[in-house]
């Protein structure tokens, strides 16, 4: 996974076997995290929002009970509990974005006073990254946008992301990665498509799944209730018990 390929073989229009896209005439790696199990843990900040949000809207308590949210998208998840609850497809089209912009303004309320833990490592890692020269960090989480932001800040993380895909551009993860790469794209200012330079790092077998079917690396950490065992088995290429080795990280990431 680690190690570089030339950059004038990418200048000279060859297509790159390993981990590395170009900038105009610089080499860069491209880094997609998720959120919650993988840098973070909200504290249950999600699903007392959520249920907050439908309880005032439809007038249903306890909504979010037999939910499994790992690896969903927070619209997904918000469509899965109206259909748990016996809501009809044609009410769902009017009253999901009514949910989901009551569960933003309520996940704003509860995220500064849930328990919300950071993840051993996370912070290091980010920061030893964020220093290294051509290396582009971007989220790919099933969170809204305006819900990333909120969670990112309650440690001070969102500083590290420029730009990202989230469940509020598609409601099924596997259409993600190919807007996160369009947007780095943007800044890159030059053709990026996806591969296996494109790494996907996430703690669950969905996240493994998504990186696996766009042809990207997944990166995968045992820190948000999947084991190390069971991401090897979804096809992760490489797997931490969590992120406290810095520098192990950093050279399974860039070399």
């Amino acid at each position: 996974m680690g190690g570089g390929v030339p950059c004038s073989l990418l200048r000279a229009g060859g297509r790159a076997p390993g981990l590395r896209f170009r900038y105009p005439n610089v080499c860069v790696n491209l880094l997609l995290f998720d959120i919650d199990g993988t840098l973070m843990k909200a504290g249950g900040a999600g699903f007392r929002a959520m249920e907050q949000a439908v309880e005032r809207r439809l007038g249903v308590r306890n909504a979010t009970a037999g939910i499994v949210p790992h690896g969903k998208t927070d619209p997904l998840i918000l469509r899965e509990i109206l259909h748990r609850i016996g809501v009809g497809p044609t009410t769902t089209s009017v009253v999901l974005p009514r949910l989901i912009e009551d569960y933003e303004r309520l996940l704003s309320v509860e995220m500064p006073r849930a328990p919300a833990v950071l993840l051993p490592g996370a912070r290091d890692l980010l920061d030893a990254l964020s220093r290294r020269p051509h290396v582009l960090l971007g989220l790919l989480t099933g969170n809204l946008e305006r819900t990333a932001r909120i969670k990112l800040r309650r440690f001070e993380l969102d500083r590290f992301f420029r730009f990202g895909a989230f469940g509020s551009d598609a409601e099924h993860r596997v259409a993600l990665p190919a807007i996160a790469v369009a947007r780095a794209e943007h800044l890159a200012g030059a053709p990026i498509g996806l591969g296996r330079h494109v790494h996907i790092i996430g703690d669950t077998p969905r996240d493994v799944e998504c990186a696996i079917a766009n042809g990207a690396t997944a990166v995968a950490v045992a820190t948000g209730g999947a084991t190390a065992e069971e991401l090897r088995g979804a096809g992760a290429h490489a797997v931490f018990e969590d992120f406290t080795n810095t520098a192990d990280v950093v050279s399974a990431l860039i070399g």
